[in-house]
C-alpha cells in the first residue's frame, strides 16, 4: 500500500492514471448513447 502512495506521487504516474480515467469515461459515454445522435439535430439556420 506504501508502494502505491508512493508511485501515485510522481506527476507523470498522476496524469497517466487520470487521463485513462477520464478517457474511459469518455468511451462509456459515447457507447451508451452512440454516435449516430450527435448530428441528428435540426440546423437552426435553414429558414434563412
Amino acid at each position: 500500500m506504501n508502494k502505491l502512495k508512493q508511485l501515485y506521487r510522481h506527476t507523470g504516474v498522476r496524469f497517466a492514471l487520470q487521463t485513462c480515467f477520464y478517457l474511459a469515461i469518455l468511451i462509456t459515454l459515447f457507447l451508451l448513447y452512440g454516435f449516430h445522435t450527435a448530428n441528428t439535430g435540426n440546423y437552426i439556420y435553414n429558414d434563412f
